[in-house]
């Protein structure tokens, strides 16, 4: 059975990827690593890569991302098939930046959960899905679970993340690149350029949906990941 490594986004665990996970354990060994040790995005590459087999595949979300256009780049061989969701290969803008940064000052052991949560909540999903408790419950339990350890480090690894659009031309694998239509922290120019500068790459929009494509329309999702890794 091919292992399929499932690289969860900012603050995020495995409960992100609910609706596959039943689906995909059926044709893959799934892996989900916890993205709680590093301080850099190579620092996450690394231990992530510690937890894989020789050869795997790859669904990484957003920092997720980062972290496998990290190991597409960097080895090449170990990777067959490659998808990139509501991700990027730019470093941090400068809006996002001071917003990092900010944050950084103000969370503490007590507060985190709730602003962390409420902040993110609005960026995160299309506006026709901002008013679903489930979601917003659900974005609450993954912060609260990841810690605030663990999002002082994610976001420092954010902060100092390097552009990688120079070095996509090393990218040997087949790459699908997804992104929701409505998504606001991964937009369409930005996919786009993945698509232009990975030679092997398809790219995919899902209509009707925010940054989590894989929760707000995870029928069209499931069908294009599992048709394309097939």
């Amino acid at each position: 059975m091919k292992s399929l490594v499932l690289i969860p986004g900012y603050m995020c665990n495995n409960l992100m990827w609910q609706n596959q996970l039943t689906q995909l354990k059926k044709k893959y060994k799934v892996i989900i690593p916890e993205l709680k040790k590093g301080k850099t995005i190579n620092e996450f590459s690394k231990n992530t890569l510690k937890l894989l087999p020789n050869t795997f595949s790859i669904i990484g979300f957003s920092m997720g991302g980062f972290i496998a256009l990290n190991l597409a780049i960097n080895y090449p061989k170990r990777i067959d098939d490659l998808v990139l969701v509501g991700t990027n290969a730019r470093s941090v803008s400068k809006e996002r930046r001071i917003l990092l940064k900010k944050s950084l000052l103000e969370l503490n052991d007590k507060n985190y959960v709730e602003r962390f949560s409420l902040s993110s909540f609005q960026s995160y999903f299309a506006k026709r899905n901002q008013h679903k408790k489930k979601y917003l419950k659900l974005i609450k339990t993954m912060v609260k679970n990841s810690g605030l350890k663990c999002l002082t480090n994610q976001t420092k690894a954010i902060l100092n993340r390097p552009e990688l659009i120079g070095k996509l031309t090393k990218i040997k694998s087949r790459c699908l690149i997804i992104s929701g239509s409505q998504d606001r922290l991964s937009t369409k120019e930005m996919n786009i350029e993945l698509h232009t500068k990975i030679k092997n790459s398809e790219i995919y929009f899902v209509t009707k949906s925010g940054h989590f494509v894989m929760l707000e329309e995870f029928e069209k999702f499931n069908k294009k990941i599992l048709k394309w890794l097939n």
